[in-house]
């Protein structure tokens, strides 16, 4: 499975432990970490402060002065890499990110889709947890074409669809749902049942958005969104 990488900035030293909960506390050189709850393992890498953070989350997300300022001069940065294999992991995840933000950190970079959550930003979209894989999905507009980012992760091929499809983010996002949570098999021909009558085909997209070099690139392709 592709790796993920989550980046916190954090009000701590790079040098100094953080208390993930009252029994599980990360050394200031720990190299890998089990969080309470969740089955996965994460390999734990502890960085320096970088400058220019915030911007990150600001192209992302609507956030106060006050939040920017606060992730700018954060003193150092927590790295943890892992896979996930279904969606159960996904939800395990979330709420492990719930604990590190609990533990002080400011917000979370999700480096293999671009999406920068604050932590009022990343519990908004997660919610009451009915779509784990919302947070991890991030969009791209090009062209008259939305596209999503983030898929490779989950071994699957990212997702496009008209910008002028009726509420296109919500329809990838719930197309996404149903290719890794509920296994439909994602390939051209299969078809999404999003609810309400609402039914997408799903066809392979010659066009990518990124060249191959690109980190963006997603290997398994894309599959465009045509509701029948």
């Amino acid at each position: 499975m592709p790796q993920f990488i989550l980046a916190f900035p954090l009000t701590k030293e790079v040098g100094e432990p953080l208390a993930i909960t009252e029994t599980v506390t990360l050394a200031a050189d720990a190299t890998s970490a089990i969080i309470p709850g969740c089955s996965v393992m994460f390999k734990v890498v502890r960085k320096e402060h970088v400058d220019g953070l915030a911007d990150i989350f600001k192209e992302h997300q609507d956030i106060s002065a006050e939040t920017a300022a606060a992730i700018e001069a954060h003193k150092s940065l927590l790295f943890l890499l892992g896979e996930v294999k279904n969606i159960e992991e996904v939800t395990q995840v979330n709420m492990a990110i719930l604990k590190v933000f609990n533990a002080g950190a400011l917000g979370v970079y999700m480096q293999q889709c671009g999406a920068a959550w604050t932590d009022v930003g990343f519990r908004e979209e997660v919610g009451d947890g009915e779509y784990p894989m919302d947070p991890w999905i991030n969009f791209v507009e090009a062209g008259d074409t939305i596209y999503t980012l983030g898929l490779a992760t989950f071994v699957l091929p990212d997702l496009c669809i008209a910008a002028n499809a009726e509420d296109p983010q919500e329809a990838l996002l719930m197309a996404a749902d149903s290719l890794f949570g509920d296994g439909v098999p994602a390939k051209s021909g299969s078809e999404v049942d999003l609810g309400e009558g609402v039914h997408y085909v799903l066809r392979s997209e010659a066009k990518n958005p990124f060249p191959k070099d690109s980190p963006e690139y997603n290997k398994q392709g894309i599959l465009r969104l045509i509701k029948k």
